[in-house]
């Protein structure tokens, strides 16, 4: 069994024991989403799908600095297909990377094209985690000092060294990047068998280099990914409010944003189908600390990921048909 599954499965089995241990507050849970008001959960559904607009207008940005462009139902399509596979299996980013990759080729984008946009989407989304990671550790210092942050001290040091370690590979020299690479080919190798091709670790390598060149040339375009990928977070706060909204608390906006930022970067490491629990019980916690009562933390943190996931499974499967189906995509025009 994969290492990563048996790490996913150990955190899905403290998640359950901690509601057992926390199960009175769990009933409660239960019954106040009894009495929940539809009308803020359709605001807040709205606002999921808000998200997903702006995910695939970072798409089309970046398409549109490369001189294309793509229709909005399109790139929006795109977007929730590749945000939901990568949320609904193990090891999803392989699988969601693989899918926005072939939607693009599919769509008659150059190769080059296609890599950049990956290769953007997914820098600029690392460097949004870490902005509303930071300002939801910020927050919760102002409004609870240092013990009430003490929790999140660990997250940021992990998110740190994740960025900073991304930030020193991203400026080596290609030289000493194809040498990486091939080194890790050969231990992953060695470890898993024939898994990559000297091909494919070249063309991983030509990505970074020309995603760093991008950013290296027009830096203000990379930090208008960033404010974008931090309007998917907000909309999501959003609906996090609205959910509030209809259990009958009423947080202020700040502490939404502050909440949502410190559960995101628990997705960063998320190993299960689905969040596997982890995403709903850091909301929780998150929510709780910012002084929201637990029974209605923890019904706020079910109802969104209800309603930002598996409500949205059903759509996300009708997009990937249109999107895979023979002759469903004509190429795409040039800008």
């Amino acid at each position: 069994m994969p290492w990563g599954t048996i790490i996913g499965l150990l955190l899905l089995a403290a998640i359950i024991g901690i509601a057992y241990l926390n199960r009175v507050e769990v009933e409660k849970a239960l019954t106040l989403l009894r009495g929940v008001r539809p009308m803020y959960l359709v605001l807040a559904l709205a606002a999921v799908v808000a998200g997903f607009v702006c995910a695939g207008q970072i798409y089309g940005r970046v398409l549109a600095i490369l001189g294309h462009r793509a229709q909005v139902w399109w790139l929006t399509a795109a977007a929730m297909v590749t945000i939901l596979i990568n949320q609904a299996i193990p090891a999803g980013s392989v699988g969601a990377y693989a899918f926005l990759v072939a939607s693009l080729r599919r769509r008659g984008f150059p190769v080059g094209s296609v890599a950049m946009v990956a290769g953007m989407e997914l820098l600029s989304w690392n460097g949004a985690v870490l902005v509303a990671f930071s300002y939801g550790l910020i927050y919760l210092l102002v409004t609870t000092g240092l013990s009430g942050a003490s929790i999140s001290y660990g997250a940021l040091a992990v998110a740190l060294g994740v960025m900073g370690g991304a930030m020193y590979v991203a400026s080596r020299p290609d030289v000493t990047l194809q040498s990486w690479g091939l080194s890790l080919k050969s231990v992953v190798n060695r470890l898993f068998g024939p898994v990559l091709t000297t091909a494919q670790v070249s063309q991983a390598v030509d990505e970074i280099v020309a995603s760093r060149r991008l950013i290296l040339e027009q830096p203000r375009r990379m930090v208008m990914l960033v404010g974008m990928q931090l309007l998917i977070f907000f909309c999501h706060s959003l609906a996090l409010l609205a959910i509030l909204h209809s259990l009958g608390a009423e947080p202020p906006v700040a502490a939404m944003v502050a909440a949502y930022g410190l559960a995101l970067i628990v997705s960063v490491f998320t190993l299960l189908p689905g969040g596997g629990g982890t995403v709903e019980a850091a909301l929780t916690v998150a929510l709780h600390a910012q002084g929201t009562p637990l029974e209605a933390a923890l019904g706020a943190a079910i109802l969104f990921r209800l309603i930002s996931f598996w409500i949205m499974l059903p759509a996300g499967m009708l997009c990937y048909r249109l999107l895979t189906r023979p002759g469903g995509n004509g190429p795409a025009p040039p800008e």
